[in-house]
């Protein structure tokens, strides 16, 4: 009976010790960066829908419409060589589907798609993108990529640890303005004994004025919020799932004639939903 008591206490204090030390691993301060290993084929999956309602009163009552697109993007971004801004990569479109589709639409993704074959994206270590070298400014490649700025802390974190980022998108249904993002994230874990992190996002949005682009109407007004989260695969070097949801509300005031009653403001709600998954050809 002494021998087994002994023979466990053998074993046990190892196995304590280990759990120990890994959990001391896991709370140390760990670079979030993306750095894709040289040669690697990435696949990647892009989601997207955007949800559109617009709501005026009339007569005291609620008028609505509403309309919802969807686009799946499927893309391979192949790493090709390292530089001081970033890591080069050659990134190609295999297919695009949109919904609804219209003999229009369906016939301006398939030019887009065939322009987009193979473009050159510059990623720095810190998440954003850009494109090098593409001729299209509506290429579907450039709305995936061109459009990504930087998230990711520049100094280790630990578990636990936020920082916050302040980036500008593009205003989808309101061509020529961007939004004023300021973003919270959160490193919420670390997974496969520190290999794979969590990430959640939090933030608000607000419109900006772009140089040169016309003033919005009397009565023109746009905030929203996001939330999100992020998983990277350290030792790809990679974001392998990305979830994000933006919401945002516009009053659009109307610009009545001289002489003419003043109307009811339109009420607009727009939800951006988008899911990026990727993993490694092996």
């Amino acid at each position: 009976m002494g021998f087994r008591k002994n023979q466990f206490r053998t074993f046990y204090l190892p196995l304590l010790v280990v759990g120990f030390l890994a959990q001391a691993a896991l709370a140390q301060p760990v670079l979030l960066q993306i750095r894709p290993h040289i040669g690697d084929t990435l696949r990647m999956h892009l989601s997207q829908s955007v949800e559109m309602t617009g709501t005026t009163k009339h007569g005291g009552r609620d008028s609505t419409t509403s309309m919802t697109t969807s686009i799946e993007v499927f893309t391979r971004a192949i790493a090709q060589q390292w530089t001081s801004g970033g890591t080069l990569m050659q990134a190609i479109t295999d297919s695009v589907a949109m919904t609804p589709a219209s003999p229009a639409s369906l016939e301006d993704l398939r030019r887009r798609t065939m322009q987009s074959k193979r473009v050159w994206v510059r990623v720095s270590t810190d998440g954003a993108m850009e494109i090098v070298d593409d001729a299209d400014p509506n290429s579907e490649l450039r709305h995936i990529f061109g459009e990504m700025p930087a998230m990711l802390a520049r100094e280790p974190v630990a578990v636990g640890g936020k920082w916050t980022r302040e980036m500008q998108i593009p205003l989808s249904g309101d061509p020529g303005t961007l939004g004023s993002v300021r973003a919270t994230f959160r490193l919420d874990s670390l997974g496969k004994n520190g290999d794979v992190a969590y990430i959640s996002m939090h933030g608000t949005m607000s419109r900006i004025n772009v140089p040169g682009a016309p003033p919005p109407g009397a009565g023109y007004a746009t905030s929203g919020v996001l939330s999100g989260t992020i998983q990277i695969d350290r030792r790809l070097g990679w974001i392998t799932d990305s979830k994000s949801s933006i919401i945002v509300r516009s009053t659009i005031g109307d610009s009545a004639r001289k002489g003419a009653a003043q109307g009811a403001p339109m009420q607009v709600r727009t939800k951006i939903t988008q899911w990026i998954r990727a993993m490694r050809t092996r």
